[in-house]
């Protein structure tokens, strides 16, 4: 097997000490793509007893539990996160069978920016024609946007010290052009 490395070209960026913010590469995670109809409850019980959480059927949400999260990207469509890569997808694709679903794992070819900070909002809106206050105005939400021509996945994390913190899925192709935008504009955060 591969050794993971890092996608991101971290620059010795001291961005944290003039503009609150920190960006960093989130490595290691199985994020698995699942597709099925959303009116087989048959379907969704399988999944919910594998992974022990019940699938998100409400748009732009996601369940947790531990170290897991079921994304909602459409109406038959989720994105699984698992940190501690224990998702057996083997498993959950034979449980789901190949002809009713389909059970990708995409881990290789997405990665994860996280930024935190109290002008998270603010550096992000430079970039996006979406309303973050709006659309992420509390945990367990997420939204698919476009950030300068390149689709993007936006979670917003629990957040337990009043800190926003946003995890960006993207394109490991797209994410070194992502990353150097973001640092470029942290620059000026406080006009």
């Amino acid at each position: 097997m591969l050794k993971k490395e890092e996608t991101v070209l971290f620059k010795k960026h001291n961005i944290e000490n003039y503009s609150k913010i920190k960006i960093e590469e989130i490595q290691n995670i199985k994020k698995i793509n699942l597709r099925f109809d959303p009116n087989s409850k048959e379907l969704k019980s399988i999944t919910s007893k594998i992974l022990d959480i019940i699938i998100p059927t409400i748009p732009n949400t996601y369940s947790e539990k531990e170290k897991q999260k079921i994304i909602w990207l459409g109406p038959n469509e989720w994105l699984i996160i698992d940190s501690e890569e224990k998702l057996d997808d083997d498993l959950l694709n034979k449980s789901l069978g190949d002809e009713n679903a389909s059970v990708t794992n995409i881990s290789e070819s997405k990665t994860i920016l996280r930024i935190s900070g109290k002008k998270t909002f603010s550096l992000l809106s430079k970039f996006l024609v979406l309303d973050l206050e709006k659309n992420l105005s509390n945990d367990h939400l997420c939204v698919q946007t476009i950030f300068l021509k390149v689709p993007i996945l936006l979670v917003r994390n629990k957040n337990f010290d009043n800190i926003i913190e946003i995890d960006i899925f993207i394109n490991r192709s797209h994410v070194n052009y992502i990353y150097n935008i973001l640092i470029d504009g942290t620059k000026n955060l406080d006009f």
